[in-house]
């Protein structure tokens, strides 16, 4: 996780309040913008697209990482929003 989302999650477990809303977030029809929008109204900017990125710049790390690179990108990278939202659960 970033370091907003890991401030983010030390909030969320001592405010249940806060907690609840960013696991509502999950609910509704644009899931990212809410949950950045709730984050705006206690003090963290985050954006939809820095929250995508996040994952897909780990899986590129990871790829450069590999012993003489790998030529084929993984399938898949965790969502670091969904983490997120599990760790507050």
């Amino acid at each position: 996780m970033n370091d907003i989302l890991l401030e983010m999650r030390a909030h969320a477990l001592r405010d249940p309040a806060f907690r609840r809303k960013l696991l509502d977030s999950r609910n509704t029809p644009d899931f990212l913008t809410a949950f950045c929008q709730i984050a705006g109204e206690y003090g963290y900017v985050l954006t939809p697209g820095e929250l995508i990125s996040d994952g897909e710049e780990f899986s590129s790390n990871q790829t450069k990482s590999t012993n003489g690179g790998n030529p084929l990108p993984y399938d898949c990278f965790d969502d670091p929003v969904e983490m997120f939202l599990i760790s507050i659960s």
